[in-house]
């Protein structure tokens, strides 16, 4: 149950169903640490606008909701903490604020490692890499046509993702993974969902035709005109 926001300075949690306390709580082999699973679920709420810049988070509150203990809460935040959604200042812990030049870095260093993914998924290209890349285009293009909005909605990660696990870099997917939810809580309000899906189409093309400088190429400036878009919708 999501907290009462007549509590002062508690803002109201997103709710969290017993079920889904219950999933999280879950152990076994093959299952993530919960300190991960619960960053996870925090890093989510971020991205999609749940968490808003600025927020002041509560160990306690967050535990509550969640049902589960402030030990993995607090280690959570600590991982939060090193991949940039919350600062955490003595015992105070908030959602990061828009820092026009830190959003612009975190855009310099997406271009250039996603236009890398692009490069190597091109050089690893396979029949059955492209089939999956295309039906991940696919939906993207079927939610734009049916109204939905492949930006907010998660079909413009989906598609990077995909492009993530064919280049093969496990090293590369694991740097770029928390960066891309910063980007996609930068964009949630972003309207130029057909800017994205054309430009996601040329990307995929070069692809699955195994022409990695292109690929590289056509994904630095899919990245550029994401940085643009971004830095002309933030309110400063």
């Amino acid at each position: 149950m999501a907290l009462p926001t007549s509590v002062p300075g508690h803002a109201q949690l997103p709710p969290v169903p017993p079920r889904a306390q219950n999933m999280l709580r879950q152990c076994g082999p093959g299952l993530p640490p919960l300190r991960e699973r619960v960053r996870d679920v925090l890093r989510d709420w971020i991205a999609d606008g749940r968490l808003t810049p600025g927020m002041r988070l509560f160990e306690q509150d967050l535990a509550t909701v969640l049902g589960i203990s402030r030990v993995p809460v607090r280690e959570a935040i600590r991982i939060l903490e090193a991949e940039g959604y919350v600062t955490v200042r003595g015992r105070q812990v908030r959602v990061r604020a828009l820092d026009p030049a830190s959003v612009a870095h975190l855009l310099d260093v997406c271009e250039t490692l996603e236009a890398l993914a692009a490069r190597q998924a091109a050089e690893q290209i396979t029949a059955t890499g492209t089939l999956r890349l295309r039906a991940v285009l696919e939906m993207g293009r079927t939610r734009l046509a049916t109204g939905g909005f492949p930006i907010s909605d998660g079909g413009n990660m989906a598609l990077h993702e995909e492009i993530s696990r064919l280049a093969g870099n496990e090293v590369l997917d694991s740097v770029l993974a928390p960066l891309r939810g910063r980007v996609q809580f930068l964009l949630r309000h972003g309207s130029e969902n057909d800017r994205i899906e054309t430009e996601h189409a040329a990307i995929t093309a070069a692809i699955a035709a195994g022409d990695a400088e292109l690929a590289a190429e056509l994904s630095a400036a899919h990245m550029r005109a994401t940085r643009r878009e971004i830095l002309a919708g933030l309110p400063w």
